[in-house]
């Protein structure tokens, strides 16, 4: 008869796991090593491999008498908190409970390099060599820990460096980004007060005007006729340099002469022969073709009547004005009382601008006649100025008619000296150097780039709109004055440092000018323009957006 297997009864407890302690204390299994616990009991380390042995030869722990407190003050929070938990109040591996004392007596790192106190070792005084140390925290013994040591290698080194380098980053931006902000904001007021009762029909948003493109089918304009004289240009302004400084010469304070394209009597005569349907001026069309570079309020005036579009400036408006820093990062006040304000450096501009090209021109050599006097000047004027009317085919639904000018011209040097180049005359003008950013009497001479790269920063709009100017009438040369003022604080006195030559077509791809896009941005504006009925619109560059509005107005004497 086989025999019989008994089984043993097994203690059970609701609460714990395992036999209760009654049974676990009076059974055969009481000498059995177990760790009781409960179930809501959170686990730390199963074991702890790398823990150093702190035993001594002698298997004492080698520890002050303030870790041998701590220590028993930790064993005896967790028999307290293991009693209280219904577990037999043992201390157990799974028993973790963090010491308050301890956290709070824990300090990071510090990973900085300090000069030596001149010892090489961390012996010092206090019980177990507990000095402090330069890591913020109480020394642990003599000489640094294995894990401080760990810190101080090339790698370690390395990564320091790096990650203050990346710091230094964060807050050279946090402080640009705090300077912006606190900087106070420009408004700046209209070209011309918007009515209550016109309404906006259209607006042409900057972002949808620099994507347009546009390749002429036939670049060669047909060129219509040519009016006006010219002077040669006085080569001795070549040479000028701050040490041989120029003073400028103040004309009288005469209004700039632009005649309307609706005024000029010869467009007048080609409206009415039918030689195109859209007619208008070199300067208009600049500012077309350029608009996405501008920062200010400007406005144009659109007359549709019988399939025909007159795009012409108001002549009470601030259009020949010529901007100064209008593209600066820092940008310039628009207080009419300001010597620096807006409208004051615009009226400045004008004129340095003006009499740098009337004192320039050599008025002792003779001429160049290009065509026939011009018709609507009288005969005691004699500026040096030369129309050409020239036609070219934009599409097939757009005939322009447009007048450019030039005003000098430039004696060719190499194979063909002697020859007359066409050249446009400009001059830019410095009214102060701690604000333009770059002092053109120390940098003319030895960084004639960085000045010029400066100048394309705080003027990227006029110079631009001086280009597509130069590449309108086909001038071959650009001649650039740099005027100053005598003292920044004298806007009435003024002086030529230097005058630099540019080819036209060099200098409009320095300026990242390209002929497509200034077509491109043309037809875009003159498709907006035909989806209007006939009658009269007034195009405004939003003053603080870059946006173009188009409004629609009756005209009145005193709509303006």
């Amino acid at each position: 008869m086989a025999a019989r297997l008994e089984l043993s009864t097994m203690a059970t407890d609701a609460e714990t796991f395992g036999p209760t302690r009654e049974r676990l204390v009076t059974s055969e299994i009481a000498e059995m090593i177990y760790a009781p616990y409960n179930h809501t009991d959170k686990f730390g380390r199963v074991s702890d491999w790398l823990a150093e042995d702190e035993r001594d030869g002698r298997g004492n722990r080698g520890e002050t008498r303030e870790k041998r407190e701590r220590r028993e003050r930790k064993e005896e929070r967790a028999k307290d908190k293991a009693a209280a938990n219904g577990g037999a109040g043992v201390e157990t591996v799974f028993n973790f409970v963090a010491d308050v004392v301890e956290e709070e007596s824990f300090s990071l790192v510090d990973n900085a390099t300090t000069r030596g106190s001149g010892r090489r070792d961390g012996g010092g005084g206090g019980r177990g060599g507990g000095r402090w140390n330069q890591f913020g925290g109480r020394g642990r013994g003599r000489g640094m820990t294995e894990e401080f040591a760990r810190d101080l290698g090339v790698g370690a080194e390395r990564e320091r460096n790096r990650q203050a380098r990346i710091q230094s980053r964060k807050a050279a931006q946090w402080n640009t980004w705090a300077y912006n902000r606190q900087q106070q904001q420009v408004h700046y007021s209209a070209s011309v007060d918007i009515r209550p009762d016109w309404e906006v029909v259209e607006q042409i948003h900057f972002p949808e005007i620099i994507k347009q493109s546009h390749v002429l089918e036939d670049a060669q304009p047909e060129d219509l006729a040519s009016y006006g004289s010219v002077r040669w240009f006085d080569k001795s302004y070549d040479r000028v340099t701050p040490k041989t400084e120029v003073p400028l010469r103040r004309r009288t304070d005469e209004p700039p002469r632009n005649l309307t394209a609706s005024d000029d009597p010869i467009i007048q005569k080609y409206s009415e022969s039918g030689a195109g349907n859209v007619f208008t001026t070199d300067n208009v069309l600049a500012a077309i073709m350029c608009a996405a570079r501008s920062n200010y309020s400007w406005d144009i005036l659109i007359r549709k009547k019988d399939g025909k579009m007159f795009l012409d400036k108001r002549n009470d408006g601030n259009f020949d004005l010529l901007t100064v820093s209008e593209t600066a990062q820092e940008a310039i006040t628009d207080d009419p009382d300001d010597m620096n304000g807006v409208p004051q450096l615009s009226q400045e501009g004008t004129k340095v601008n003006r009499a740098f090209v009337e004192q320039s021109l050599n008025s002792e050599k003779d001429a160049v006649k290009v065509g026939e006097p011009v018709p609507f000047f009288n005969e005691v004027e004699t500026d040096s100025v030369a129309y050409k009317y020239r036609k070219w085919n934009v599409d097939e639904k757009t005939q322009l008619v447009c007048r450019c000018e030039y005003n000098g011209v430039s004696e060719s040097k190499g194979m063909d000296k002697g020859k007359a180049l066409t050249t446009l005359v400009k001059a830019l003008n410095e009214f102060d150097s701690k604000v333009t950013g770059i002092d053109w009497r120390l940098k003319i001479e030895t960084q004639r780039g960085a000045v010029i790269a400066n100048e394309l920063k705080n003027n990227a709009n006029k110079l631009a709109k001086w280009t597509a100017m130069a590449m309108l009438v086909d001038a071959e040369l650009i001649k650039l004055g740099f005027v100053s003022r005598t003292h920044p604080r004298d806007p009435n006195l003024h002086v030529v440092l230097n005058t630099q030559t540019y080819k036209t077509k060099d200098f409009a791809q320095q300026i990242n000018l390209k002929e497509s896009s200034m077509w491109g941005s043309l037809k875009l504006f003159l498709e907006t323009c035909r989806k209007f009925e006939d009658g009269n619109y007034l195009c405004v560059k939003d003053p603080s957006k870059a946006t173009l509005r188009f409004y629609k107005y009756e005209e009145k004497a005193s709509v303006f």
